[in-house]
């Protein structure tokens, strides 16, 4: 199955940011996002953005999850994942719970793999418990 074709089995993509478009500015947005063109700026979002092949994004990323195949320079976090597909160049700091990077990426920074935070009960755990689990975040 092509790569591209699986993200579109998640959400179907309401927006697109085409090839030719630059924007600067601050985004944010609730419903899946695919970038085609050029980006400067912040991006949030409680969704999925999908930066395609012939995207370039500058910019620090919040969202739901990211999948890559474009350029980013910026640091990004992810609640649930993070993706980088084989055409995808990355110039910045990860922080997800769920990391793929595939064969051929250009990827220059450091990864940090989140913990979801709901599971740590901090009232009926032992204090060693909570020692380890603050070790490993």
């Amino acid at each position: 199955m092509n790569r591209k074709a699986e993200f579109y089995r998640f959400d179907k993509v309401n927006t697109v940011l085409k090839n030719g478009t630059d924007f600067n500015g601050i985004l944010r947005f609730s419903k899946p996002l695919k970038i085609n063109g050029k980006f400067n700026g912040e991006i949030e979002s409680e969704s999925i953005l999908y930066i395609d092949t012939d995207a370039t994004v500058t910019a620090d990323i919040k969202a739901k999850t990211v999948i890559i195949s474009g350029t980013v320079n910026g640091d990004i976090t992810a609640e649930e994942r993070i993706e980088i597909l084989a055409e995808g160049k990355v110039k910045g700091n990860l922080k997800t719970s769920r990391l793929k990077i595939s064969d051929g990426v250009k990827f220059e920074g450091k990864c940090s793999m989140i913990r979801n935070p709901e599971s740590v009960d901090v009232f009926s755990a032992r204090v060693e418990k909570l020692k380890e689990i603050v070790k490993n975040v």
